[in-house]
């Protein structure tokens, strides 16, 4: 028997909740540690449940849709062909994911609207910064 044949991967559901919950601490942290008041136009609770929110859905596609199938394409039982075709689907939902999607979702909306006004403000601020930085000052 060689070693890929030997080698039989198996999902446990334990890593996938870790993954899911690492990826949704790490946005709750970011959110409380990176974004002011000047940066919110709602309490920081709208802001940090928004950024919950995100974090779950992200964790669960990340630990639930990527990681099996890293694992499956690693472990020799799904052709890569068939792994690109799903690794491009991944890929489409978290950019449509990330462009705003969650945002329609009436149930849901107000928090996750407040987090991207937030984080879309606090990334025009470090924006501005750098522009300012790189533009020449104007002789007088």
């Amino acid at each position: 028997m060689n070693g890929a044949a030997a080698y039989q991967p198996e999902i446990n559901i334990y890593i996938e909740i870790a993954v899911a919950a690492i990826i949704t601490l790490v946005f709750v942290f970011t959110s409380i540690a990176t974004l002011r008041a000047r940066h919110r136009d709602m309490s920081a609770w709208h802001v940090h449940l928004g950024a919950a929110i995100y974090g779950v859905i992200f964790g669960a596609v990340i630990g639930f849709i990527i990681v099996p199938l890293r694992v499956a394409l690693m472990g020799g039982e799904m052709p890569p062909e068939t792994a690109g075709f799903s690794g491009a689907g991944a890929l489409i939902l978290i950019i449509a994911l990330r462009r705003g999607m969650l945002a329609r979702l009436p149930f849901l909306g107000p928090q996750v609207k407040a987090y991207r006004r937030a984080s879309l403000r606090r990334q025009i601020e470090g924006a501005q910064k750098q522009l300012d930085k790189l533009t020449p000052e104007k002789p007088e």
